[in-house]
């Protein structure tokens, strides 16, 4: 096992090199040269050395503070050992990095007398005789029977580029993990990047010589009387199919003598849809069926989310993120919410999901969208909340049976549009703050619902919530977990999305 892992992008080799080098003088053990031998996998070594080192050093350049690998590294380090970081280029860190203090070695010629370096070996060491105590009083592990897979660089590489619009890195995901847990959103989202592009590429492509330029179609404004569903992105329309006509085109350009005439096209029912501009984003989820609760196996359950069962549900729509400080504030300065201000806590607003809300401030706002929309808003039912989180999975995280902090934030709520996206296209299900839910608290499933619908019988003082929350325990963060709490309780970590079950697109 080495002392340190020493992280870098393959430009700063020769800076790494002289490093390592340099360490290996002072008396470390250093792990630097990623060099695989015959039927290793730069993930299982790279992985296991950074779990076994005990400070991982993070060498940040221009080139490498860019690099979603070396992130990647940095990140997975940082929750099984400590980092120090070291500035070898100025360059702007990732933000993550940005309140750790990092070692000053641009321009360190290797003179082990330099100020700069005695400091930077003074906390290496240091580190590591923190982490010796650490272990010395810390009971003898058991060794898991599998190795935790699914805390690694593939998840935290994913998270780096979730919301990326760049296909070279859906590529190079595809490309390092052809069997990934992400495959099918990476091809997705080419697909979808490549959908997006071709409108684009047929606009700048010249028409035929001696043929006029095709003419310009602008739809007229659509009526005031109601907001209307979105329609899906990539689909390029001369005609919008409104209320079951056709909306009137204006032409401006050379007029064709009779212009073709398009069928019209029936908007998407699974689309993702807002209603107003400070409306959620609402993501449709197709109807089936799923195992709800637990099974015995699944570690960190509880006797509440016994016996496991099946339900069958219909189709809804649910938020793609929990409810934002800014959806609440629009809600209060539309007079709804019975004018509660609720704290942000020092995490600040805008995209931060709103907090310290109860179930009864949470039904207050889905009466207040419903009013504004004319669409009929409510909170979830458990079943519906639990079929969401999962996103088609049955185990215990819809990434896996182990918890990542790098998809759960797990230090602090972060902006709900920068978390990591499960199957059915939610962020959030499964951390950042716990969700109300509509049912009433009962102890088991014996005698829930089977069709989705609420438990309305039962503790109806208290109600349910799900999903983990920042600085809670791993367990919470289970799809199956369940909380009880009294309805008008605003804890500091409470949270919401809300559902519909209108779909019409009217």
């Amino acid at each position: 096992m080495a002392d340190i892992f020493l992280s870098y992008s393959r430009a700063d080799r020769p800076k790494a090199q002289q490093i390592a080098k340099a360490l290996e003088q002072e008396g470390f053990t250093v792990w630097w040269d990623k060099i695989l031998r015959a039927g290793q996998t730069y993930d299982e070594v790279t992985e296991g050395m950074l779990r076994d080192a005990r400070v991982v050093i993070v060498l940040w350049s221009e080139v490498s503070v860019k690099s979603k690998w070396v992130r990647a590294e940095a990140t997975l380090g940082e929750r099984t050992s400590t980092v120090i970081p070291a500035m070898i280029q100025d360059a702007e860190r990732p933000i993550m990095f940005e309140l750790t203090q990092s070692a000053d070695l641009i321009g360190w010629d290797g003179d082990h007398e330099d100020s700069r370096w005695k400091g930077f070996v003074a906390d290496i060491r240091l580190a590591l005789e923190r982490a010796e105590s650490k272990a010395e009083a810390a009971p003898a592990a058991i060794e898991p029977s599998a190795s935790p897979r699914d805390a690694t660089i593939e998840n935290t590489f994913w998270t780096s580029i979730a919301d990326s619009d760049d296909g070279a890195d859906y590529e190079a995901y595809l490309s390092r993990y052809p069997d990934g847990h992400f495959v099918d959103l990476a091809r997705n989202r080419l697909a979808g990047l490549a959908k997006a592009a071709a409108p684009a590429a047929a606009a700048q492509t010249p028409a035929p010589p001696g043929r006029p330029a095709a003419p310009k179609l602008e739809p007229a404004p659509p009526p005031a009387s109601k907001p209307n569903r979105l329609i899906p992105a990539g689909i390029g329309l001369a005609v919008l199919a409104l209320g079951g006509g056709i909306a009137a085109m204006v032409m401006s350009g050379p007029q064709p003598e009779r212009p073709a005439v398009e069928a019209p096209v029936e908007e998407d029912p699974m689309a993702a849809f807002s209603d107003c501009d400070t409306c959620p984003t609402m993501i449709p989820i197709p109807a089936g069926s799923f195992q709800m609760g637990s099974p015995a196996t699944e570690a960190g359950r509880t006797g509440n989310e016994d016996p496991l069962h099946e339900v069958t549900l219909p189709s809804f729509a649910i938020g793609q993120t929990e409810i934002t400080f800014d959806e609440w504030d629009a809600c209060v300065a539309g007079g709804g919410c019975n004018g509660f201000e609720p704290s942000d806590r020092g995490y600040g607003k805008g995209l931060q999901p709103v907090i310290g809300v109860s179930w009864t401030d949470a039904n207050a706002y889905a009466r207040w969208l419903s009013s504004k929309t004319g669409r009929t808003y409510r909170l979830p039912t458990e079943a519906e909340w639990e079929y969401a989180a999962r996103g088609g999975t049955a185990t215990a995280y819809w990434w896996g049976d182990y918890f990542d902090a790098a998809i759960a934030p797990s230090r602090a709520p972060v902006p709900v549009d920068t978390l990591v996206e499960n199957p059915f296209g939610l962020k959030g299900m499964l951390g950042n703050a716990r969700e109300w839910v509509e049912d009433c608290y009962i102890n088991n499933y014996t005698s829930a619902p089977t069709d989705g619908t609420a438990q309305l019988a039962g503790d109806c003082a208290r109600r349910v919530l799900r999903g983990g929350a920042w600085g809670r325990d791993p367990d919470d963060h289970r799809a199956a977990n369940r909380a009880r709490i009294d309805r008008n309780v605003r804890d500091k970590v409470f949270g919401f999305r809300v559902v519909t079950s209108d779909l019409s697109a009217e």
